[in-house]
């Protein structure tokens, strides 16, 4: 069977960025990555980084397996080990002007270079806003709006042996194209999926080769603009054959009598750590990394008390922090589907989170009833999760069958998007720090090719500084629109959709929803300094309606589905 090498060897890719100069020195882009092995057999326990301005920045070194990803005639990827295994480093330089750089072992130099770090247009880190506690910027000052969706690993294909195959790094140069060519930056990936996961049934015993996926994977984010936001562990429990459990020993043969040993054993966490160590050394301070996130949904986790997964929450945050403390820390709870998770929620809002997340669904069998409405569960999981000095993100979300049993029925008949585009918007528009994160990536989104949703909302927030307009939220719906609006000092932007325009209507039943043939919406604008500027943004090509300004109100006409206003206020 013929095998097709990638264009370029997986270890590789992550540094095409660094050349030589004319005098023959390594040249890095600032925030870009510099990358060094050493010949095989050097021992090199960590490197001193010495910055132009005599800060000193310390990167442990860590095992490195040069690998490619090769694709055999089918199309599956897989990932072939090259040459012997060789201790490597990585840094991100920020400051501009030379670099040295000493390798130490035992204590004492065993090697040393330099390299040229040079000026680029790449903003920096994904940081807390100084301005507004509420969202983010980048080192630069910019503003940051996390616009994407879960991509959490890349699909997985039985093969007639009953191994697992996959496309691969090959699922997200198709995914983060589509995303980046519609304005999207954020995407959220789970280390611990088989596809990606480097440990096998041993605990800290890795699979070194495993790491050229993700290397592959992160360079490619990397080229697009994306920020990723890299999920550690989502197991479960140890019962052979559940959903979510994990097959797991300690090299001396002992496996956990119960998840909560697991949280608790010092030897679990020494293992688990050791993981973790070689993830932060290859990817730690890397501001493709958004955030660290410890768990998917740790709350699920099978312990009987959630307080040993909220000890180990406030014990780890700082732990990844101090191993990689260019990045942000935070955690992830179940889906807020029932009003015992209120508690949880609270609980998370823990100074040692960088920001706050929440996964709702549009869930028909869930308790709260409020997850039953298509605009409503967003907006109001938003409000009860949020600090007022952190950022908030509606982490998961999309539509399921009920009590999740799946993607939602009326996903498969959504050739518009309404479903997707419900559930994605409307919680910037409450007060989060980006959109909605969709789930159903591959089984919503990309088969009905819904990457195009983004690009309006991308537009609609294009060159407005978010974390110094001091937004408000507003609802400002009628029977006949959901509206909502984030009033700011010198913009107000709004949601705009036709409520007639539901799954119920238009999917269930099959009609189609009536146009709105006026409506009003009072901005109270009386009083603003100049004469306010409209532009209007449309999520879907096709819609025709009309909007104008009208003594301080914003007066739309033949509404179909729904549009995003941007209104200048002029102060």
């Amino acid at each position: 069977m013929s095998s097709t090498p990638i264009t370029v060897a997986a270890a590789a890719l992550l540094f095409a960025a660094s050349v030589h100069g004319a005098a023959g020195a390594e040249q890095v882009p600032r925030y870009g990555r510099f990358h060094h092995e050493f010949a095989p057999g050097e021992q090199v326990e960590e490197v001193e980084f010495i910055a132009p301005s005599g800060a000193i920045d310390r990167r442990p070194a860590f095992a490195h397996q040069p690998a490619e990803l090769v694709y055999d005639d089918r199309g599956y990827e897989r990932i072939v080990p090259r040459g012997s295994v060789r201790q490597a480093v990585r840094c991100t330089p920020v400051e501009i002007g030379r670099y040295r750089w000493r390798a130490l072992a035992g204590g004492r130099m065993v090697q040393e270079g330099e390299f040229e770090c040079v000026a680029s247009n790449h903003p920096g880190y994904v940081q807390i806003s100084r301005r507004d506690g509420r969202y983010f910027a980048l080192s630069d000052g910019s503003p940051y709006c996390a616009i994407g969706l879960n991509l959490c690993w890349p699909v997985g294909y039985q093969g007639r042996d009953g191994r697992s195959l996959t496309m691969g790094a090959a699922d997200y140069r198709r995914w983060f194209a589509r995303l980046a060519e519609n304005g999207g930056n954020f995407a959220r990936i789970w280390l611990s999926n088989g596809n990606l996961e480097p440990e096998g049934e041993v605990a800290g015993e890795l699979n070194l080769a495993m790491f050229a996926r993700m290397d592959a994977i992160i360079e490619l984010a990397r080229r697009h603009g994306i920020r990723l936001k890299l999920c550690l562990e989502h197991f479960r429990r140890f019962t052979p054959g559940s959903p979510q459990s994990k097959k797991i020993r300690l090299p001396d043969g002992r496996t956990p009598a119960s998840v909560a040993e697991w949280f608790n054993d010092a030897a679990w966490q020494q293992a688990w750590m050791k993981k973790v160590q070689a993830y932060t050394a290859r990817w730690g301070d890397d501001p493709t990394v958004m955030a660290w996130e410890l768990w998917n949904e740790i709350n699920c986790c099978d312990t009987g008390d959630f307080k040993v997964q909220l000890q180990w929450t406030r014990r780890m945050l700082p732990r990844i922090r101090a191993l990689s403390p260019r990045n942000l820390v935070v955690n992830s709870l179940g889906s807020f589907d029932n009003a015992g998770h209120q508690k949880l929620q609270d609980a998370f809002r823990m100074d040692e989170m960088d920001f706050q997340q929440v996964h709702r669904y549009l869930d028909q069998g869930a308790a709260l009833k409020i997850c039953q409405l298509p605009v409503e569960f967003s907006v109001d999981a938003v409000k009860l999760s949020r600090r007022p000095d952190r950022p908030v993100l509606l982490a998961e979300t999309g539509a399921v069958n009920d009590s999740h049993t799946g993607v939602f029925r009326f996903c498969r008949t959504d050739d518009r998007g309404i479903i997707f585009h419900d559930t994605t918007f409307p919680a910037f528009f409450a007060g989060a720090a980006g959109t909605g994160h969709n789930w159903f990536w591959d089984s919503y989104v990309e088969q009905k090719n819904l990457w195009y949703q983004f690009r309006a909302f991308a537009d609609l927030i294009s060159g407005i500084r978010i974390d110094e307009e001091g937004f408000e939220a507003a609802d400002m719906s009628s029977v006949e629109l959901w509206v909502l609006a984030l009033r700011g000092r010198r913009h107000h932007l709004l949601w705009l959709r036709n409520r007639a325009d539901t799954w119920q209507q238009t999917l269930r039943d099959g009609r189609e929803a009536p146009v709105v043939a006026e409506a009003a919406i009072d901005l109270a604008l009386a009083g603003a300094g100049g004469a306010p500027d409209v532009k209007v943004f449309r999520p879907w090509p096709d819609e025709k309606a009309e909007v104008a300004l009208s003594g301080g109100r914003l007066v739309v006409r033949g509404l179909r589905a729904g549009l995003m206003v941007r209104v200048g206020v002029g102060q």
